[in-house]
């Protein structure tokens, strides 16, 4: 089998929320939002195949992922919960709900899209039109490099510089695990084509969609199509950021999470 690590937060007679972290990353950037959501849920947080300190096969599909987060549900002996990812993650939560949405209580897909147009990650197509891949930067160099797609243009450099060194001591903490060109390579080839716009047609647990206004990776277009493909869903629009806005707009971001899993 496949080994996961996972971490949780709160009380386990509460409902249980799994959330799902961006690429490439790991569960330990998804600590602070765990702890402010765990006051009424459960909250497991987790890496993905091919992240942080989770197994890391050589080729893997969002797919794999999807069934991941439905084994993780299992392991957990729940028949449903709920799940919240923010940017990949939002893809593999979406992944999980198209394979059964029977088993998701609230979704919530926060900075994210529906299909992949062949570079994989969103990250890797503003690389792409720099002339480079994901495996030739560091994480560090990478943020730097996509700096304008990721932020709103009113957020300041001091705030922009508070993300960066909050970057760099999570990627000090003892469970940090910075991957290898051909990890990061794999990582994004797992979403090169991916498309789940046919399948979430056929979602319909009550489902909340996060876009930012200033979003260059999954901009607002992308959130109101996934938006009008699912029946039972809303979207909110966080008006002053950009593909940061769990940090730019961070107590409003938590705010329209908490009010939708309380509905």
């Amino acid at each position: 089998g496949l080994r996961i690590a996972y971490a949780t937060f709160g009380d386990m007679t509460t409902p249980p929320l799994f959330l799902g972290h961006g690429l490439p990353s790991n569960r330990l950037v998804m600590f602070d939002m765990a702890h402010s959501l765990a006051d009424d849920r459960f909250v497991i947080v987790y890496d993905c195949r091919g992240h942080g300190q989770s197994d890391k096969p050589k080729s893997y599909t969002l797919a794999d992922h999807g069934q991941d987060l439905l084994a993780l549900i299992d392991l957990f002996g729940y028949d449903k919960a709920d799940l919240c990812g923010i940017s990949m993650g939002s893809y593999v939560v979406g992944q999980a709900a198209v394979f059964d949405d029977s088993r998701v209580d609230h979704l919530i897909l926060a900075l994210a899209k529906g299909y992949d147009d062949g570079t994989g990650s969103s990250v890797a197509g503003v690389l792409k039109a720099k002339g480079l891949t994901m495996a030739e930067v560091s994480q560090e160099e990478m943020i730097a490099l996509i700096t304008d797609a990721v932020w709103a243009p009113t957020t300041s450099q001091k705030r922009r510089d508070e993300f960066m060194a909050q970057q760099v001591e999570v990627m000090s903490h003892p469970y940090a695990v910075v991957l290898t060109p051909e990890q990061t390579a794999a990582v994004n080839k797992a979403l090169v084509g991916f498309d789940l716009r046919p399948g979430l047609k056929g979602v319909f647990c009550p489902t909340l969609v996060i876009s930012a206004r200033y979003d260059g990776l999954n901009p607002v277009k992308f959130g109101q199509e996934i938006a009008d493909l699912v029946s039972n869903s809303k979207l909110v629009i966080m008006e002053n950021s950009g593909h940061m806005a769990f940090f730019e707009e961070g107590d409003k971001f938590l705010a329209v999470i908490k009010d939708f899993l309380a509905s």
